[in-house]
């Protein structure tokens, strides 16, 4: 049951379900191995309190989590995916595939939620070249990534802002 997103045809997309389905296919792994030095590069603070998380433990839940989007995305279906990551960061429940929790929500500040968006849209169009040649379907692409990342920016922040009241 959606709790944080009204049921509509906000996450439908059109060329973003093929082209996450090529993803999660032939470069999960990568997309997770970019994703994670990325947030490194720009500093994303809510890495510090996951530097306590081994390595391996890091890129493994980096790569469910991400398997889990991309499958959404596939799908259509990934307002259910936002508003379980929505429900889960209000209610604390911030964990690893073993249940252990690194993070506590008020570990996050809200340059993690501007940065992370930016990064997710970064590394989205970091794989556009591998899928394809065709300039105009790159363009396709990014518009339906940056309306998706934008809407469950919009969401996530919303849900953030009543964390702090």
């Amino acid at each position: 049951m959606l709790k944080h997103i009204p049921k509509s045809e906000v996450f439908k997309f059109t060329h973003l379900p093929l082209y996450a389905a090529f993803i999660l296919k032939n470069h999960l792994s990568e997309f997770t191995l970019v994703g994670i030095r990325f947030a490194r590069e720009l500093d994303l603070p809510m890495m510090k309190p996951l530097a306590k998380m081994p390595e391996s433990d890091l890129v493994k839940l980096g790569t469910e989590t991400n398997r889990q989007l991309l499958q959404a995305l596939v799908n259509n279906t990934v307002e259910n995916i936002i508003d379980t990551n929505i429900e889960n960061f209000v209610s604390n429940k911030i964990v690893d595939s073993q249940g252990k929790n690194y993070l506590q929500n008020t570990d996050i500040i809200a340059e993690d939620i501007i940065l992370a968006f930016y990064i997710r849209r970064k590394v989205f169009n970091h794989f556009l070249h591998s899928y394809s040649p065709n300039l105009m379907l790159h363009m396709l692409i990014t518009n339906e990534v940056d309306y998706f990342t934008t809407q469950e920016h919009l969401l996530t922040f919303k849900a953030f802002i009543s964390t702090k009241q």
